[in-house]
């Protein structure tokens, strides 16, 4: 008797044994049926799906930017793809980037839009994205990091080409000034413009030091037809218009006398047109010093194909991107 209980305890034991393993199986195929495989899937830096991906994120993200100069695709960098449910595939892109010489608020599309060359001192960096794709490519967050090309890696390749000032250097404030001093009386527009941002700043030594801004402006309440205008006194226009200008002087060989003409030249926007957009991605720009040397190497793609083509050529020496 005792030796039937115990044949049959066992037989108990390994019946319950067998269900559960069978109710695990049961369980795993019904989550993976329910939420997709996390496994990863083989994919491409040359995948038409996956290029175009790219290039959509870098749309959507210099959608909601509202400060600095829209990226432009260098080359994808490396992808890892996910299947995450039914017909949606997930994707993190890595992209190397490249400033454009366009200011985000012209809402332009990046691919017509010029990247920052030699002589305008380029910035490159890095995109970090986590994309989904269903019938389009929708971005659900982003990391990005730039950074100007150092100084050295310009002088080597280009040695009268211009090189990057500090934007809080006095001849660079006084530069500023001036050239928005100058758009002001020339500019048709009722109301007069205040500075926002000096946003690059260059100098070049010709037969003395030409400096050379970028900066952005807004419209104030003070009317030009005034005479004898406070400016203290003005106040930010209720529906500004913004704009991105341009401008340069020369000063004297040995002093910061100001020589003229100034030269400016300003893109005005109505506010309508560079409204941020209400949706979007959530994401964050860092901006790093300039590296004294070459930048240190990075890991390798685990993607095949990866990096992708290469959609631009800085012609600098000793730069590898």
């Amino acid at each position: 008797m005792m030796l039937q209980s115990l044949q049959n305890h066992s037989l108990r034991l390994r019946d319950i044994q067998m269900n559960m393993e069978l109710f695990l199986l049961v369980f795993f195929t019904y989550v993976c049926w329910q939420h997709g495989s996390t496994s990863p899937v083989s994919v491409t830096c040359q995948d038409t799906a996956v290029v175009k991906a790219a290039e959509e994120t870098l749309e959507q993200i210099n959608a909601v930017r509202q400060q600095g100069y829209i990226f432009s695709l260098y080359h994808l960098y490396d992808v890892k793809q996910h299947i995450k449910e039914e017909e949606v595939t997930h994707l993190h892109l890595t992209i190397d980037i490249l400033e454009t010489q366009c200011h985000v608020m012209s809402r332009k599309k990046w691919k017509s839009c010029a990247i920052k060359g030699i002589s305008d001192v380029p910035v490159f960096g890095t995109c970090e994205a986590s994309v989904s794709i269903q019938s389009s490519a929708k971005v659900h967050n982003y990391n990005c990091t730039i950074q100007q090309v150092a100084a050295t890696t310009v002088v080597d390749t280009c040695p009268d080409c211009p090189t990057a000032e500090q934007l809080d250097d006095p001849v660079i404030t006084e530069t500023t000034k001036l050239a928005l001093q100058k758009f002001n009386n020339k500019q048709t527009f009722p109301y007069y413009f205040t500075l926002l941002n000096i946003t690059a700043a260059r100098m070049q030594w010709n037969e003395g030091p030409d400096y050379f801004v970028e900066f952005t402006i807004q419209e104030m309440d003070c009317l030009k037809n005034l005479t004898d205008t406070d400016f203290t006194q003005c106040k930010i226009k209720d529906s500004a218009r913004k704009g991105f200008c341009t401008g340069s002087h020369t000063t004297a060989d040995d002093q910061l006398e100001m020589k003229v003409p100034v030269e400016v030249k300003c893109d005005i926007y109505e506010p309508a047109d560079i409204q941020q957009r209400t949706s979007g991605p959530f994401g964050s720009i860092h901006v790093l010093f300039p590296p004294p040397v070459q930048i240190p190497p990075r890991a390798l793609p685990v993607a095949s194909n990866c990096p992708g083509p290469r959609q631009h050529n800085l012609g600098l020496k000793d730069f590898n991107l």
